[in-house]
C-alpha cells in the first residue's frame, strides 16, 4: 500500500500507511457496531465517539446477531469472527507480518467501515484511530474513502509518573491518565514510588494520606489492562531510600548517615527489602518489576566500604542486582533498573543477566546518543530509551529540550534494537501539575510508535485537533512559547535553579538576577511570551471540544510564568524609584504621594500572588490527594508575606514623610524583616 497523507485526517500517532480511496460513508446510514463480546470495550468508546461526537445512537451487536445488520462498523479479528473475515474478503484485505498483534487495519468505504486485527489489541488501537478520524475527519456527516495499515515500531510506549517527591494522583485521575495514554497508544505505565505504598507490615513508611493501597493498585491495573496498558510495578530498592531511612526502626540499615542508601552489607536490609517485596510485588500483574537502583550515591563508603575494597563499589552494586533479581524471580517477575551505574563502570556491562531490562536514562538534548545506546546493545543488553517531557523544577516543561530529547534518543533508541521508550514525569521538588506535560507524553507517543517518521511539523500542526478536537494552531503557538521561557533565561540544560526556585526568590535581593548574564533582558522577553501565551489561550477557551479543563492548567502556567517577570521587573523599578526619590527629595506632600503609589504596587502584586496560590490549590486538588498541598501552599504564603512586608513599610514610610521624618536608606526594602 502506498504510502502518503490525507489533509483532513489527523492522527497522533501517525499512522504508517494511509491512503484516501473508496467512496465515502454517510454517517446516518451506519446503523450498528458488529464486534465479538471479546472486543465490546472496544466497541463501547467507538459508540460513545458516535453518540458525542456525530450525535448518532448506534447498537453494538455480538456475533450471533451479526446477520442482515446492514452498513455497519464491523470490528474483530478476521481468523475469529466469520464477519470480519468476509468484509476482508470482499475487500482482499491483507495482513502482513509486521502488524503482530497491535498493528491494525482500518476501511472507510461505502459499504460500511472495517477495523480489523490480528489481536485483540489491534483492534483497540485501530477503534482507537478511526475515534480520532471521527473526530477530525467527518465533515458534513460524512468519513471519506479510507484505506489506513498501521502498526508500531516499538514493542513498549510507556509514560513514569513521579508518585513519591510530593503529589499522589488520585484514582480517578490516574484512571484518566490511563485512558488518555490508550488512546494515543502508549502501553505501559509504572509510578515511581520510593514510600507510598501501604505497607501492612511497615505501616510507618507511609505517610498519612499519600499512599496507594495493595487493592487500588490491583483495581488500577484491571482498568489499565482494559485499555491495553500494562501497569508496571516500581519500587526504589539502593537509593532513594531516604524517605523510609529517616525513621528510626530503619536508620541503621543506611550505608552513611545521609540515610540516602540502605547498605547491601547490613543483614537486615535483605530482610526488609523481602518483606517490601512481599506486598508490593504481588500487586502488579505485570511480569515486570522496575528495582530503582539510580544514584546510590556514597554507596561503598560507609557499612560497605570493606566490602568494596575488595570487589569494587561495581561489585557491590552487582551482588545486591542480582539479590533483587533472585527475590523478584520468586513471584515470576523480570528486573528493569536505572542503567546509570553500569555505564559509570563500564565492565559491569558484560556481567548483567540478559534477562534483565536496563532502562536507560538521559534528558539532555543531543543530536548524538549512540554511544549511550550503544553500551548495551553490543553486550544484547535488553533497553528502554528513558527521554523526559522535562517538567520537574520547572513552571511549564521546557519543550525546547524535550522534544529534542525524546526525538533523538527515541530514534537512537529503536536504531539499535530498543525494546521501546518509557518517558518520564518526575516531580523533583514536588510542585508540577501534571496537567500541562500533555504535550510531550503525545511527542513521546509519536516518536515510539514510528520514530523514523516523527515530524515536529507535521505534530504541531495536528496536536490540537486531536487532543482537543479542534483545529487551534494559537493553542499550540501558546504551548511553544510557554514551553520556551525556561530556555530563554537558561539557554543549555543544566542542573541548578529553575523558574519554580526562581519564582520564591525575593525580588529585592535575589541571587539570579546577579548570576545570569542579560537576566533583566531575558526576563523581560519571558513575561511577553507569558502574556501573549495567556490571551491566545483565554481566546481559545471557547472553541475547544475535548479536554477543556486542561486549558486551565495551560493558562495557569502562563500567568504564573507572567508573575514571575512581573515580580522581578516591579521590585526593580520600585527600588530604582525608592533610590531616585532619596537621592532627590521633594516636598514632603509630593514624596508621599509617590511613596504611597509605590506601596500600592507592590500591595496589588500581592493580591496578584494570592489569587494564584488559590488557583493553584483548585488545580491541585482535580489531580492528586491532598497530601503534599500545604508544603506548596507554604512557599505562596512566605513570598506573599514577603511582599505584604514591603508595601506596609512602603505606606507606613510615605505617612511619615507628611510629617516631615526622612526617607530611610533604600538599603531598607533590601531586608526581609519590617
Amino acid at each position: 500500500m502506498p504510502s502518503f497523507g490525507t489533509p483532513s485526517i489527523k492522527v497522533i500517532p501517525e499512522p504508517k500507511e494511509i491512503v484516501a480511496k473508496g467512496k465515502p460513508v454517510r454517517l446516518e446510514q451506519v446503523n450498528a457496531i458488529l464486534a465479538n463480546r471479546v472486543d465490546r470495550f472496544a466497541a463501547d468508546i467507538l459508540q460513545k465517539t458516535f453518540k458525542d461526537v456525530c450525535h448518532l445512537e448506534i447498537p453494538i451487536l455480538e456475533s450471533q446477531k451479526a446477520s442482515g445488520a446492514g452498513k455497519a462498523v464491523v470490528i474483530g479479528i478476521p481468523n475469529r469472527d466469520p464477519w470480519v473475515a468476509e468484509f476482508c474478503s470482499r475487500y482482499a484485505v491483507e495482513f502482513p507480518e509486521e502488524l503482530g498483534d497491535e498493528g491494525y487495519v482500518l476501511l472507510v468505504d461505502g459499504g460500511g467501515i472495517l477495523v480489523a486485527a490480528k489481536g485483540a489489541a489491534g483492534v483497540f488501537y485501530g477503534v482507537q484511530t478511526l475515534v480520532q478520524v471521527l473526530e477530525s475527519g467527518s465533515r458534513d456527516g460524512e468519513l471519506p474513502g479510507l484505506w489506513v495499515r498501521d502498526w508500531p515500531d516499538m514493542r513498549y510506549r510507556g509514560l513514569l509518573i513521579d508518585i513519591s517527591r510530593g503529589p499522589v494522583p488520585r484514582i480517578d485521575y490516574l484512571k484518566k491518565v490511563i485512558h488518555t495514554m490508550a488512546r494515543y497508544k502508549l502501553n505501559m505505565l509504572t509510578l515511581y514510588t520510593e514510600h507510598t505504598f501501604a505497607f501492612k507490615k511497615h505501616p510507618v513508611i507511609s505517610p498519612p494520606g499519600a499512599a496507594l493501597t495493595a487493592e487500588e493498585i490491583k483495581a488500577l491495573g484491571a482498568y489499565a489492562g482494559q485499555h491495553c496498558v500494562e501497569l508496571v510495578g516500581n519500587f526504589q530498592s539502593l537509593g532513594h531510600f531516604r524517605n523510609i531511612l529517616k525513621h528510626r526502626e530503619y536508620r541503621d540499615l543506611a550505608e552513611t548517615p545521609f540515610r540516602w542508601v540502605v547498605s547491601p552489607a547490613k543483614k537486615g536490609t535483605y530482610k526488609l527489602l523481602e518483606e517490601l517485596f512481599s506486598e508490593i510485588v504481588p500487586a502488579y500483574e505485570s511480569e515486570w518489576f522496575i528495582v530503582g537502583c539510580d544514584e546510590p550515591w556514597h554507596l561503598g563508603e560507609g557499612a560497605s566500604k570493606a566490602w568494596a575494597e575488595e570487589i569494587g563499589v561495581d561489585g557491590v552494586y552487582l551482588e545486591h542486582l542480582l539479590k533483587l533479581r533472585e527475590i523478584l524471580g520468586r513471584y515470576g517477575k523480570r528486573t528493569m533498573f536505572w542503567g546509570d551505574m553500569v555505564l559509570k563502570y563500564p565492565r559491569l556491562i558484560s556481567r548483567i543477566p540478559k534477562d534483565v531490562v536496563v532502562l536507560n536514562w538521559a534528558y539532555s538534548a543531543q543530536t548524538d546518543y549512540r554511544d549511550r545506546v550503544k553500551a548495551f546493545a553490543k553486550a544484547d543488553i535488553k533497553q528502554l530509551l528513558c527521554p523526559g517531557v522535562c517538567c520537574w523544577n520547572r513552571i511549564f516543561p521546557d519543550y525546547v529540550n524535550a522534544i529534542s530529547n525524546i526525538q533523538n534518543f527515541v530514534r537512537e533508541g529503536y536504531r539499535g534494537g530498543a525494546l521501546g521508550m518509557l518517558n518520564t514525569a518526575w516531580n523533583d521538588d514536588g510542585e508540577n501539575l501534571f496537567g500541562c506535560n500533555w504535550y510531550g507524553i503525545l511527542w513521546g507517543a509519536e516518536c515510539a510508535w514510528g520514530p523514523e517518521r516523527a515530524n515536529r511539523e507535521a505534530f504541531r500542526e495536528k496536536f490540537s485537533p486531536c487532543f482537543y478536537s479542534a483545529d487551534l494552531p494559537e493553542v499550540t503557538h501558546a504551548i511553544e512559547l510557554l514551553g520556551s521561557c525556561e530556555h530563554v533565561i537558561w539557554p543549555e540544560y543544566t542542573l541548578g535553579i529553575k523558574t519554580d526556585a526562581l519564582f520564591w526568590e525575593d525580588p529585592f535581593n535575589a541571587d539570579t538576577p546577579k548570576e545570569v548574564k542579560g537576566f533583566w533582558e531575558k526576563i523581560r522577553e519571558v513575561g511577553r511570551r507569558a502574556e501573549e501565551a495567556e490571551t491566545l489561550l483565554e481566546k481559545a477557551v471557547s472553541c475547544v471540544k475535548r479536554e477543556r479543563e486542561n486549558l486551565d492548567f495551560l493558562i495557569f502556567a502562563a500567568r504564573r510564568t507572567a508573575l514571575l517577570a512581573r515580580k522581578f521587573l516591579e521590585g526593580r523599578n520600585i527600588l530604582a524609584e525608592y533610590r531616585s526619590l532619596s537621592k532627590h527629595p521633594f516636598e514632603a506632600e509630593r514624596a508621599a504621594s509617590k511613596l504611597e503609589a509605590l506601596g500600592w504596587r507592590l500591595a496589588e502584586l500581592r493580591a496578584q500572588m494570592e489569587d494564584l496560590e488559590d488557583e493553584y490549590g483548585r488545580l491541585w486538588l482535580k489531580e492528586y490527594r491532598p497530601f503534599w498541598l500545604e508544603v506548596n501552599l507554604a512557599k505562596y504564603d512566605a513570598l506573599i508575606k514577603r511582599l505584604e512586608t514591603r508595601a506596609t513599610q512602603l505606606l507606613r514610610i510615605a505617612k511619615e514623610r507628611i510629617r516631615g521624618k526622612p526617607l530611610p536608606p533604600p538599603e531598607i526594602l533590601l531586608k526581609e524583616g519590617d
